[in-house]
């Protein structure tokens, strides 16, 4: 038995077997789309509803971390908890606010990490995390270099429709608006998490499709440096394999999954998200 048990919330996208290799303790995250929970077929339900409402995100409350803490501390010593970013969610102020409803010798056994990202490279910082820690370092160690790791970590994608970011208050109307038309001249607006929160990254001219946008913007970030890379789409299996085999063999590509329905609620079906780290800066 491992003294360090690893938690997170169901933001972070990993392959389930990873998830079970290293035994990750999972809270929950509710999608909530009118008076339904949606727990499967996100993306199929959001590309045929004819509703003028769109699915929401509801965030773990104290009493999940709580219970979540208590259950790992029943065979662990210490905890590392990981959290989707702050910026964006409530759930890293929830995971905190827990620690203080555990007896007081417990309390600092729980060390919280903001990843201050989502998704996949939420899971490639959970994942560095497990290997950190059977690699065997401790606690103080493991939060010490993930610190490190996340300054170069970076993430970068595209919506597929940008009525879903409309509908959750992420973007105006009149920028889903423009988005939708400068579209047809070939102009691809970049997404990436900047400071936590979502932002764009840059603006690329003359794309064909998003796919090339984001292959350019990719390609100009690591020129011909090593990277491990992970991708993760809506619905859109077919646009990340052709993704994949575009990319340079300097590129690993670590892993394809479907976008983390706590994520996907904004971007719709046919979004794709790619993170990244240069190999030159791992930290294991």
């Amino acid at each position: 038995m491992n003294k360090i048990k690893i938690i997170t919330d169901e933001s972070a996208i990993l392959p389930k077997s990873i998830f079970e290799k290293y035994d990750v303790g999972l809270v929950p995250l509710k999608i909530i789309w009118g008076e339904e929970e949606i727990r499967d077929d996100l993306f199929q339900k959001m590309r045929s509803t004819l509703s003028d409402t769109a699915p929401k995100t509801s965030q773990p409350s104290v009493g999940d971390f709580k219970k979540a803490y208590e259950e790992a501390f029943k065979e662990h010593n210490e905890i590392i908890c990981l959290t989707l970013s702050s910026a964006l969610s409530g759930t890293y102020n929830s995971a905190l606010q827990a620690i203080k409803f555990l007896p007081k010798e417990k309390q600092d056994k729980v060390a919280l990490i903001d990843t201050f990202t989502v998704d996949s490279a939420h899971g490639l910082i959970l994942l560095k995390v497990c290997e950190l820690r059977e690699a065997g370092f401790n606690v103080k160690e493991i939060v010490s270099k993930i610190e490190e790791f996340k300054e170069n970590l970076d993430a970068l994608g595209f919506a597929g429709d940008p009525k879903w970011l409309e509908k959750n208050g992420r973007l105006s109307k009149a920028g889903a608006n423009i988005i939708r038309q400068v579209s047809k001249f070939g102009v691809r607006p970049l997404l990436t998490i900047k400071e936590g929160k979502v932002a764009v990254t840059s603006i690329k001219l003359k794309a064909k499709d998003k796919t090339e946008a984001i292959l350019r913007e990719l390609k100009e970030r690591i020129g011909d440096k090593e990277a491990v890379v992970v991708i993760t789409h809506g619905d859109a299996l077919k646009t990340a394999l052709v993704l994949k085999e575009k990319l340079g063999p300097n590129m690993e590509v670590l892993f394809i999954e479907e976008i983390t329905p706590v994520i996907g609620c904004h971007l719709g079906p046919d979004g794709i998200i790619c993170s990244y780290f240069l190999k030159e800066n791992d930290v294991l």
